[in-house]
């Protein structure tokens, strides 16, 4: 295992790692009196990580290939403590930890590089990209602190400054954070990694720094690298300024790649102060308690023509608190303590922000002549002046500005309002299907706020001179650009609209670019709204007819919620955590629409682990449906796919599948496709997504566990899916909405919500209502398929079986049997349990494929599991393997574990809020005497075949104190012995205890055809590879 972090100073970002210290024993290094990570990893191995991941492998550092730098990390004791258990454990010595200097040899990354390595994070979910390769908490900070360096630039808010460096000056871009953004930047430090506060390339810091000053510091070198790499283009022709004007040059350095002006020493030496000073009077807007607040105050007699802007201080903590200039100059005991607690000099602040607005705004300049100024008069002219170009960049810096009560809200602007007439006969009906191609017609017009315009009053405002005017009654301010957008929208939009665009443009409040408040005169678009929204309570529906199940009160909800946006012909994403049914509802529908007439066929593709599972469900809960599995070497790619052959037909296929065999699925004529897993297409420019995109079906469905509106950037590949132009354009998408998310903007967030709420349903087993509704314990059988390497393992094993079988008897025929099924279990599990050899552990097996979709999904819920098997090697398989691809720790106890170390284990997993979520425990040493309550999913890796001992190790979980559902996941390889064996116990239920009561010792017993028919693999094993 090697955990990747990263680290910056200046103008460089640097890569270092851990490397696992597991069974080594540790040693101190130290070189030239530097104490050095005893288990930092070196730069080759640091390249080689890049390389995995299709990097380079850094560059050159300035002076040397591999620098040195040092960290601050607790230690206690000799050694420094590793920053996941999942390297490995340190002896507790007993003392307290505390921070000390420690050494690690790093790589220099390119900015180019380090922008691929972020992407890269960002796309890798719950499993690592790489097995093995972890990310540590600070190289994702790292990847946060640049997408909040774009939303910053994106915004404007940045400004050129310039630095003493050594002997020589340098140039820097430099991020400013406005007042009104104060709150999202101290969210944005308080995250900062402590070991990201305490790195240095010269000699060790005695402290760590400020979360705060560190943040500050990051922001500062990811927006410098970030504009300058934007301006590569420029930057060759920049560095031909050999003289002349210093203001120049230092312009000209700050789209060059970065270096001191060391030539221009003099003239930058001269220009600095003036730099200095002018960047100190724009960041004092930020750096204070409270802000600058303008109040605008309207003539007061019927002769007076002049307007007063008084000036004020508001806190930023507590926005009622508005104290007036003149209390600034005089304040009374109170405010002179409260400017006292702050330990800043309000005044002085006030008298900087205004002398700043006064080299601007000259009427504010001419306010400032008085010794104590408190207010500015404006004429009319000075008014629309102020309103028209300096009311924005004012607004932009924090600075809050009321207006006269009659004024109305400064944020009113023209809107647009569809109207939609239908013609009668295709009114809204209840029970019925809608053609959402049909065309309406369609009038439009411009409100203000909530009041349609005249045509008369918009012929007015397109002749305004000015921001500010009265209608009806009231002073509104409109911009002149605003206006002039209307105005061009209306003359491009078109007389008709196709109905589904009518009902995308209401949800995305927005058409053809035009800003979008109402759409009205539809009847069927307001009841579709009405449905869509959730304004009108989601009734339960009843399970079809021929049914082969009870639904619970939120799946018959679940039931009645896709049948709508079916029958609506709407793309619906079924999000319930795992466990409440998602199967079941989606089964439940399919039926419901057989039953209505519908004979084409449904596409399902999911998981190739999970394809029997659906294959099983569908025989039992609507027994009769045709089903086809399309899936393996020997899958029919030529007759069998015609509309009329999979009439009724389920036809189920896998992703990979999806995209070979696209031209075959193209060509029938879907009633539906249903994605299970559907976040497989969270990358948009993945092959499976856009083959999942260009299939035509009346309706889409994706079944996911994963709460996709936590991770707004997979969301547009699967909105797209499930509704086809609903969100922005993927460059406008990452504009408005993404990199705003990113950085904490509520509106952003609350325009997604609303845009794709009516397509998402998730139920969780915490709500209340499903809590009530669950049964306390969730039993599945997880079928999965074995691998080529399995199936060609486990044939060998039954001819060789069959060969030694023949002939014996007794005591020497029972070991033989034994032997056999052993070695089968084992098999059946992971190939290495039976080689016992040390190769490759991952996609190998079925069952490991299937625990690695369980693990994600819980992953991404929050949820925790205990996984049992009978044999410790394999669970020290299970442990590695769950470690290095989701980077999380893994407990093990099995029979070697000391009392004191497994009661330790229980008291991690069951108290520790960010503790190990799942625990491996062999079914001997933790099926009995344990409490492990927290976890809320059980899964049997492995078959004892005695329900008591099973029953036990489910009872660990699912016991007093547990306040959650329990789902237990029973595994099993299908069409081989641990399938017959299961069967053969389900149809003898009532013989089970007495037949399995000491495990499979009974098999041996059978005769020789019976376990010939026992052992024998099914071609449904293998064929489906």
């Amino acid at each position: 295992m090697l955990i990747l972090h990263t680290a910056f100073e200046q103008d460089l970002i640097y890569l270092w790692g851990e490397c696992s210290f597991e069974n080594r024993r540790l040693r101190s290094r130290e070189k030239e009196g530097r104490c050095f990570l005893p288990w930092g990893a070196k730069p080759p191995q640091l390249r080689a990580a890049l390389r995995a991941f299709g990097l380079r492998g850094g560059r050159k550092a300035p002076a040397e290939e591999a620098p040195t730098v040092s960290l601050l990390l607790p230690a206690r004791g000799r050694f420094p403590l590793p920053s996941s258990p999942i390297l490995g454990e340190i002896h507790d010595s007993g003392e307290p930890p505390a921070l000390a200097p420690y050494y690690v040899e790093a790589l220099v990354l390119s900015f180019t590089e380090f922008t691929q390595l972020l992407r890269i994070i960002r796309e890798s979910g719950e499993r690592l990209s790489f097995p093995g390769l972890l990310f540590a908490d600070d190289l994702k900070f790292m990847c946060r602190a640049l997408e909040y360096a774009a939303v910053l630039v994106q915004r404007g808010t940045y400004i050129p400054d310039m630095e003493p460096r050594g002997d020589s000056f340098v140039s820097q871009w430099r991020p400013i954070i406005l007042a009104k953004y104060q709150d999202e930047f101290s969210s944005f430090a308080s995250a900062m990694p402590p070991v990201l506060c305490g790195f240095s390339t010269d000699a060790p810091l005695e402290a760590p720094r400020s979360k705060r000053a560190g943040a500050t510091l990051l922001l500062e070198s990811m927006t410098d690298m970030l504009i300058r790499s934007s301006q590569q283009g420029a930057a060759d022709r920049g560095r031909r300024v050999n003289a002349g004007n210093p203001h120049e040059i230092w312009l000209r350095s700050l789209i060059w790649q970065k270096a001191p002006l060391i030539k221009w020493n003099e003239e930058m030496a001269s220009l600095y102060p003036q730099i200095r000073a002018w960047a100190d009077s724009l960041k004092a807007v930020t750096a204070q308690p409270w802000r600058l607040f303008m109040r605008l105050e309207e003539p007061i007699g019927e002769g007076e023509r002049s307007w007063t802007l008084s000036w004020h201080l508001q806190s930023t903590q507590d926005p009622s608190l508005v104290i007036p200039a003149e209390r600034v100059w005089s304040p009374t005991e109170a405010e002179r303590g409260w400017f006292e607690h702050t330990q800043t000099n309000p005044r002085r602040y006030m008298l900087q922000i205004l002398g700043h607005l006064a080299t601007r705004v000259p009427y504010i300049a001419e306010s400032l002549e008085v010794p104590y100024p408190c207010e500015c008069s404006l004429s009319l002219d000075n008014l629309f002046d102020f309103l028209q170009n300096h009311l924005p960049s004012i607004m932009d810096q924090g600075i809050q500005v009321q207006f006269p009560s009659t004024w109305g809200q400064i944020s009113d602007r023209p809107r647009l309002s569809v109207r939609a007439n239908l013609h009668d006969e295709n009114a809204f009906a209840p029970g019925g299907r809608m053609q959402l191609s049909d065309m309406l017609d369609v009038d439009w017009s411009v409100a203000l706020g909530d009041d349609i315009l005249t045509e008369e009053e918009l012929a007015m405002l397109t002749e305004l001179k000015t921001p500010l005017t009265s209608i009806r009654g009231r002073w509104v301010i409109l911009y002149r650009d605003e206006v002039e957008k209307i105005t061009a929208a209306l003359k491009k939009l078109p007389d008709k609209i196709e109905r589904k665009e009518a009902l995308l443009s209401s949800l995305r409040q927005e058409h053809m670019d035009a800003p979008l408040s109402e759409v009205t005169g539809s009847p069927w678009l307001a009841n579709v709204r009405s449905l869509l929204l959730g304004t009108e309570p989601l009734e339960e529906m009843e399970a079809p007819e021929g049914f082969a199940g009870r639904l619970r009160p939120y799946q018959a909800k679940g039931l009645a919620w896709l049948a709508r946006l079916v029958r609506l012909g709407m793309g619906a994403c079924l999000a319930d955590d795992m466990g409440l049914g998602k199967t079941v509802q989606t089964l439940a529908l399919i039926k419901n629409l057989r039953l209505m007439g519908e004979r084409r066929p449904v596409l399902l593709i999911c998981p190739t682990s999970v394809m029997e599972n659906w294959r099983r469900e569908t025989e039992r809960f609507i027994p009769g449906t045709k089903t086809l599995i399309h899936h393996g070497m020997k899958r029919n790619k030529k007759n069998v796919f015609t509309d009329e052959a999979l009439a009724e037909t389920l036809v189920i296929s896998s992703y990979s599948l999806l995209y070979r065999d696209n031209s075959l699925f193209s060509k029938v004529e879907w009633a539906g496709i249903i994605l299970d897993e559907a976040q497989n297409i969270k990358n948009p420019d993945t092959c499976q997504s856009r083959a999942a995109r260009s299939i035509r079906a009346d309706w889409h469905i994706a079944l996911t566990g994963t709460p996709v509106e936590n991770h707004v950037g997979d969301m547009w590949s699967i909105m797209e899916f499930l509704m086809p132009g609903l969100m922005p354009n993927r460059a406008r998408f990452s504009r408005e909405i993404l990199r705003p998310v990113q950085a904490g903007e509520k509106k952003a967030m609350d325009r997604v919500r609303r845009m794709t709420a009516p397509f998402i349903l998730r139920r969780l087993k915490t709500d209340k209502e499903i809590i009530s509704d669950l049964p306390e314990k969730i039993e599945s059988k997880e079928f999965c398929p074995l691998s080529r390497e399995q199936a060609t393992l486990y044939s060998a094993v039954t001819s060789s079986l069959e060969r030694e079988i023949e002939g014996t008897e007794g005591i020497r025929r029972k070991g033989v049997v034994l032997g056999a099924i052993t070695a089968l279990k084992q098999i059946c599990d992971h190939p290495l349990l039976y080689l016992k050899d040390k190769s490759e552990i991952d996609n190998r097996s079925g069952k490991l494929a299937r625990l690695a979709e369980i693990a994600e999904e819980m992953l991404a819920s929050g949820d925790r599991a205990l996984i049992f098997t009978q044999y410790a090697e394999m669970g020290e398989l299970l442990k590695k393997f769950i470690q290095e691809t989701f980077g999380r720790e893994v407990l093990f106890l099995h029979g070697g574990v000391p009392r004191e170390k497994r009661d330790e284990m229980v008291r991690r997993f069951q108290e520790e809020e960010e503790g190990p979520p799942f625990f491996v425990l062999s079914l001997k040493a933790g099926g009995t005497g344990l409490n492990l309550t927290r976890a809320n999913h059980v899964v049997m890796f492995d078959r004892w075949w005695n329900p008591a001992v099973e029953q036990q190790a489910v009872d660990r979980a699912y016991r007093i104190g547990q306040r959650n559902n329990v789902q237990v996941h029973y595994f099993c390889c299908r069409g081989t012995l641990e399938e017959k064996i299961e069967s053969l116990i389900e149809a003898k239920r009532e013989l089970a205890d007495m037949l399995v009561g000491t495990g499979e010792s009974w098999l041996s017993d059978l005769s020789d055809s019976d376990l010939h028919e026992l052992f024998s693999l099914e071609r449904e094993a293998v064929d489906n590879i």
